[in-house]
């Protein structure tokens, strides 16, 4: 009888685990899903990184470069038409992706900015995933430092950096895979009759394809974030691409000359192309361009696009032969933007359009495609975003807003701001102006404000106006309010 008893009460409490276990769905074997199932169901995340792109791309309205994979990816998702960076120039940028923290003159403010140096108790976006049982996987370049949080990825492969500069047989070593020392100087643009995967971006490519089929056949839900170099200097590719483009028509920038009323520091103190003018042949150290070399870049800038276009068309389409796609989120976004002879400058590294607008592109089968946006929209908000897809807990710390309202609704105004900065500057932008202000230990040194409604291209800075007294008011308390916000320690 005793032994009934104990057998009736062990049967009792077999039935409360089991029930325990359906109800939180925490059950190993006797869960109603497996594990396998379980993560199957988990959304993937192909986290695609470009260097110093532009939304000069066709599906943003602009017919000069050819990218058809690009466009194709826009009408499978939500394109966002007024997405910018939090700061010009990769290290920060990608610091401050990675963590969901903006920018300020304490941190993040430089290329050689680190996510595990400025904020050491952030947890960063991998970390978050690997945490959560993803498998989390880095080709090419995500962070400027390639062992910036480099524990947190289950693979990584940051190759060798195609932009390294070479010397005069440059071409050779880089097909080579040797690589000069940092500094020599070596050609700006290269084109040589080559495959897509001589470079490293080619190379990476066929890596995540090939980890693409690997992941097929695990069911572990992956964090796959994919770096590419181009179109950053040089402006290296395949000669195919160079070929797609009749040299002769390609188009100079129509305001190669310094804004009217732009204070010094906008210009030639705080951004003077170095990153062009110091690192590579022919390029002289002052003055404009001639035209045939200005033309000469552009063409290898949109080269080197279609080329990084071309090998990302390749990954999307093994994700759809795959069969993963439909449960993989893709996000599209660039570093920053670009100067190609605006206001005379190149490269990036300032508060103009040219340098903080960027392309941002999400595509998801759990929300709408085919659809763009004009909602205000900021790279420190692509990591709130990211948790609430996955549907995993987002650290209460992050200065970002997710884009979940905006992917269910196209038409929603989630921002009508966006704060931005480089080094001495701070902006904040919103539909209408752009307004900056820059200072250097803490003395201030001027502002500018550009009606973008009457002059997109900021050509005219309108600060000093009596009529535009007001404006300068407003925006002033904006970057007030803002600057208290951000040099605070996010992490306390």
């Amino acid at each position: 009888m005793e032994l009934k008893s104990k057998n009736f009460i062990a049967l009792i409490t077999l039935f409360i685990v089991v029930g325990c276990g359906f109800k939180s769905g925490k059950s190993l074997s006797l869960n109603s899903k497996s594990g396998t199932e379980a993560n199957a169901e988990k959304q993937n995340i192909l986290f695609i990184a470009i260097d110093d792109l532009r939304p000069m791309i066709s599906s943003y309205g602009e017919t000069q470069m050819v990218t058809p994979n690009i466009d194709r990816l826009a009408s499978e998702g939500i394109q966002f038409n007024n997405a910018f960076t939090n700061i010009a120039v990769c290290g920060a940028s990608r610091a401050s992706i990675m963590t969901g923290i903006r920018p300020s003159y304490r941190r993040f403010n430089d290329y050689t900015s680190r996510a595990s140096t400025d904020v050491p108790n952030a947890v960063t976006l991998n970390q978050l995933f690997k945490e959560n049982g993803y498998e989390t996987i880095s080709y090419g370049k995500i962070y400027h430092h390639p062992d910036d949080n480099k524990e947190h990825w289950t693979e990584m492969d940051n190759g060798s950096k195609q932009n390294d500069y070479q010397d005069l047989n440059s071409i050779a070593k880089r097909l080579n895979g040797e690589l000069g020392s940092h500094g020599k100087k070596g050609p700006v643009i290269e084109y040589p009759d080559v495959s897509d995967y001589s470079y490293n971006d080619g190379k990476v490519t066929k890596k995540a394809i090939n980890k693409l089929r690997e992941l097929k056949t695990s069911n572990k839900p992956f964090f796959m974030a994919l770096g590419y170099v181009a179109p950053h200097l040089p402006f290296i590719q395949p000669k195919k691409y160079w070929d797609l483009y009749n040299h002769e028509s390609i188009e100079l920038a129509k305001n190669g000359y310094q804004p009217e009323n732009a204070p010094y520091i906008s210009m030639a103190s705080q951004h003077y192309s170095s990153e062009l003018r110091n690192m590579y042949l022919d390029i002289p150290k002052k003055g404009n361009l001639n035209d045939e070399l200005s033309r000469n870049l552009v063409h290898g800038y949109y080269a080197s696009v279609s080329y990084m276009d071309a090998l990302i068309g390749e990954v999307i389409q093994s994700l759809d032969d795959l069969g993963l796609r439909e449960n993989t989120t893709i996000v599209l976004w660039s570093d920053h933007g670009f100067f190609l002879g605006e206001h005379g400058m190149w490269c990036k590294h300032s508060t103009f359009y040219e340098a903080i607008k960027i392309p941002l592109i999400i595509s998801s089968s759990k929300y709408k495609n085919n659809q763009t946006t004009q909602s205000m929209t900021e790279l420190v908000d692509i990591y709130p975003t990211l948790c609430d897809i996955a549907q995993l807990d987002a650290p209460d710390y992050l200065h970002g807003m997710s884009l979940i309202p905006v992917l269910t609704n196209p038409e929603k105004i989630l921002k009508t701001e966006i704060y931005t900065r480089y080094k001495e500057g701070e902006a904040v932008v919103d539909i209408d102006y752009s307004y900056t202000e820059f200072y250097r230990d803490g003395q201030y040194l001027g502002n500018m404000l550009y009606n973008l409604n009457t002059d997109s291209e900021q050509n005219t800075n309108i600060s000093k106006e009596p009529s535009a007294a007001a404006l300068v008011v407003k925006y002033k308390e904006k970057l007030k309010i803002m600057r208290d916000k951000v040099d605070k320690d996010p992490i306390q």
